[in-house]
């Protein structure tokens, strides 16, 4: 077996790999059907832009025997963030994200080294984009609870 090479944050664990689509509770049907993957918990979310726009995202979340956390991420109303990739790229992978201890000093290391933050809080977390990045986004977020399901 190759030796595991050395990056900069040499990152073990993957939290989440989340998937942008048009309809989250029919993505998640049929991947529960299809791939077994389940159940589902809904989780809406919303708040108002810079700009004041009202906007809404709804996400389900979903974890594999082993772990895996998968979540379906649909725009609702207003432009955020993952809107613009919607339009531009379609329904797929969006970002895999890291817990890590650090965000702000585990950004400010990538960042030294070329990688450029698409968005974030600091102390919570961070969407970088950088050379080679095979067009999916790398977000490092702080420890967090599992979500409960907050549909109705």
């Amino acid at each position: 077996m190759p030796d595991k090479p050395e990056g900069i944050l040499n990152m073990k664990t993957v939290d989440h790999i989340a998937i942008v689509v048009n309809d989250a509770r029919k993505v998640a049907k049929a991947w529960e059907s299809m791939l077994g993957i389940g159940p589902w918990a809904f989780q809406e979310r919303g708040g108002t832009s810079p700009s004041g726009q009202k906007i809404r995202v709804l996400i389900a979340y979903a974890y594999t025997e082993n772990g895996v956390e998968f979540e379906l991420i649909e725009p609702v109303e207003g432009r955020i963030f993952h809107s613009d990739y919607l339009e531009n790229v379609g329904e797929g992978l969006h970002h895999v994200a890291y817990a890590v201890d650090d965000v702000d000093g585990d950004t400010e290391k990538l960042v030294a080294q070329g990688a450029k933050v698409v968005l974030g809080q600091p102390g919570a977390y961070s969407y970088l984009r950088f050379e080679g990045d095979g067009g999916v986004i790398t977000e490092l977020m702080g420890k967090h609870p599992p979500f409960q399901d907050q549909s109705s």
